[in-house]
Parts: C-alpha cells; structure tokens; sequence
C-alpha cells in the first residue's frame, strides 16, 4: 500500500477504500494485504482462471440452456470459453442425440465421452491460451455449416453489441460472424458480470441475438441494462449445483 501511495499520491485509507469499492464492482478480487484483477475487458486472463470465476453463475446458465433451449436431435455449434465448457460438461450426460461442433479442445474432450453426440472439430490452427481454433482454415470449414442453434460466449455486453478482449485474435470475431450468418438460432450464454462491459473486437448487435441466458445473482440496475438490450433474456436461477 505504500508503494501505491507514493505512486498515486494518496493516503492509506483511500487506497483501501478504493480497493473496496472495485471489489464491490467486481473488478478485483481483495486479498490478504493485496488484490488480483478479475475485469477480462482487455484480455489475459486464461481460460482455468475464468472457471474459478463465478463457478455458480456459469453452471446455472449452462443447466439452463440444457434442460431448456437445446432440443434432441439438433445440431448445435457449441463455442469456446468457460461458460460454454460447463455446457459442454452438462451435455456430456445428455441422454438423446445431437449434432454438436466446436472449436474448443475442451469442449471436445468432455463431448467425447457421451456416445449420444456426433462431435465435430472444424481444425485449425489451436490457440493454447483461449482453446479455440481460429484460423483461415476454421472459417473456410463454417463456411457450409448451418446449424440449428450457436451457443455463443462473448467477454461483453452492452448496447452497442456483442464483444470480445482485445487480445482476442481478430480471426475469431471472424468466425463467430460466420456462424452467426447461418445458424437458426443465436444463444448469447453470459454471466452479468460481463453486462454494460465493451471490449476490444465487435461480434455482431444485440439485435442479431435469439436469446440470452444470464443468471439471477445479478443487481437490480444490472437486470434492467439487461432487459433494455429488448432482445429476450433469460435470468437463470443460482442454486447449488
């Protein structure tokens, strides 16, 4: 704290207060004598840090979209990030068949072991930070893929559309363009933590989303920006998994 002091030129006390008042926006996550950032708005956050991040959150939106939105015998591209690899770890026990695509190692290794699903990987070049394929010849294969619904992850969301980090590859913005163009359905799965956030790379407008499953930890204020989006939103319940 000293050394904070000295480079900001302020007191003790308002470096605990303002510690205290990013914790409570959710921004850092206070430590003993210290803090670590938890905001992704510019990227660097690996993909293990964010599934000890709103473990609870995720996995009541991913129960969500299994027992609710996802349909037998659909064939699904199922997107990269932590939110989407808990989906994948409820489908992995999904009884029916599906059709399912992704461009996550992950995801295809938990998909793997349910013998109900026809899994796809479109290849590529394979980014170790954010496992995902994302290269010219990942595009090409969506390119002649129409899926029934896209299950999608973003890094933020606010009025002026759907986003990803800044040291996301711009190839992946791309991509989930390219998806978003010919499947039937978009599902936008995102905690609210990431609401009212824009980041560095544009996917696409709120308008072109079907639908968004969040959950309902979030603050009355959040709920409402949520809602404002005027595309339908889903506010799944956080229980014990």
């Amino acid at each position: 704290n000293q050394e904070l002091c000295r480079e900001l030129g302020c007191s003790e006390a308002t470096i605990r207060n303002d510690l205290r008042e990013l914790d409570q926006m959710k921004l850092i996550q206070r430590t003993f004598g210290g803090a670590s950032a938890l905001d992704d708005t510019y990227g660097g956050v690996t993909i293990s840090d964010h599934l000890n991040y709103a473990t609870k959150e995720k996995f009541a939106i991913a129960r969500y979209v299994a027992e609710n939105v996802i349909k037998p015998h659909q064939s699904i591209i199922l997107d990269g990030g932590s939110t989407c690899l808990t989906l994948a770890r409820e489908l992995s026990h999904y009884k029916e068949e599906l059709s399912v695509v992704t461009n996550s190692l992950l995801n295809a290794d938990t998909l793997a072991q349910n013998p109900h699903i026809n899994l796809t990987l479109p290849g590529g070049v394979y980014n170790m930070t954010s496992d995902t394929f994302d290269s010219a010849g990942t595009l090409a294969y969506y390119q002649n893929v129409y899926a029934d619904c896209y299950c999608m992850s973003a890094n933020g969301l606010a009025a002026n559309g759907v986003t990803l980090t800044m040291t996301a590859d711009a190839n992946r913005a791309v991509i989930k363009q390219r998806i978003i163009q010919q499947a039937s359905s978009v599902i936008l799965l995102c905690d609210h933590h990431k609401i009212n956030k824009t980041c560095f790379h544009k996917v696409c407008d709120v308008s072109q989303l079907t639908l968004i499953v969040t959950d309902d930890n979030c603050t009355d204020e959040e709920r409402a920006s949520f809602e404002k989006l005027e595309t339908p939103v889903v506010f799944a319940p956080v229980g014990k998994p």
